[in-house]
């Protein structure tokens, strides 16, 4: 279990201004007591990035104290309580195949028994791409599997639909395996995933919450105010910039729409955000 915060943005130069304007509102917290790791994921010149304090997490830390002042189109932070697997880097969030990053609030319900069906219908190079321990990264490479059998996996034009219902087949793949194996209670497979363009995300389980957001004015980070001038050519970017977060947990709901149970969420390139059932993803 823990908590997760994903955002796709029009502009990777305010990305420090988003993060900025989110800290009121989203957190990476459970309670008063401090994750086992800290991670967080984004995009660089075509590149992604990886930040993972997977020990030592000795205080809470907001979202911009872990990621500091970055520029990017999408970012993914996580914050882990171990449920299986060790505090190690591997087993940290957010994971990477390629350009895509993901990660899981929750935890996969009988994944002793799971984890050899699940992993046995990967191929090859997808097995030995698992580095660590956890659910989580397991059902990630699932996710791949499903990219790749529709030649997804490198494409920079998919639209965020088709990630989407790769995201959700995958969550009834493992719903599925947990029946066969006789779990006993429902999986919590609350994930996010992006590749930088497109950001897709499915609630099962436990509380995930969407954002719409337009514009960054006033802003707090770059002295913005209301009466700044237009002619300040920091204020037209900070009016233009659009952006869509996921959150697992909030500090203050102001805006935050909660999503559905049983619900995949495909943001696009362009932002525009579609909603539907897992049952027909």
């Amino acid at each position: 279990m823990g908590a997760l915060v994903a955002i796709l943005q029009s502009d990777p130069n305010l990305m420090r201004c988003q993060v900025d304007r989110l800290k009121s509102h989203v957190s990476l917290q459970d309670g008063d007591v401090a994750p086992d790791a800290y991670g967080f994921a984004y995009y660089q010149a075509g590149n992604v990035l990886l930040g993972k304090r997977p020990s030592g997490a000795s205080h809470l830390l907001s979202l911009p104290e872990l990621v500091g002042r970055i520029e990017s189109e999408a970012l993914v932070a996580h914050a882990r309580r171990a449920t299986i697997g060790k505090t190690k880097d591997e087993n940290t969030h957010p994971f990477r195949y390629r350009k895509w990053v993901f990660a899981h609030d929750g935890t996969i319900e009988g994944f002793d028994r799971v984890r050899p069906r699940l992993v046995a219908t990967l191929p090859d190079h997808l097995r030995r791409s698992i580095m660590g321990d956890t659910d989580s990264e397991v059902a990630f490479m699932a996710f791949v599997k499903l990219l790749k059998d529709e030649n997804a996996v490198d494409d920079l034009e998919l639209d965020a639909q088709t990630a989407g219902r790769a995201l959700g087949r995958t969550v009834k793949q493992i719903e599925a395996l947990c029946r066969e194996v006789g779990a006993q209670k429902p999986s919590r497979l609350n994930f996010v995933a992006t590749n930088g363009r497109v950001l897709v995300a499915t609630r099962r389980g436990g509380p995930l919450f969407y954002a719409l957001l337009e514009g960054i004015v006033p802003c707090a980070l770059d002295e913005i105010t209301v009466d700044t001038p237009e002619s300040d050519p920091r204020v037209r970017p900070h009016r233009r910039v659009k952006a869509v977060c996921f959150a697992s947990r909030l500090a203050a709901p102001n805006g935050f729409i909660e999503v559905p149970d049983g619900s995949v969420v495909s943001v696009s390139r362009t932002l525009q955000v579609s909603v539907s059932s897992l049952n027909v993803s």
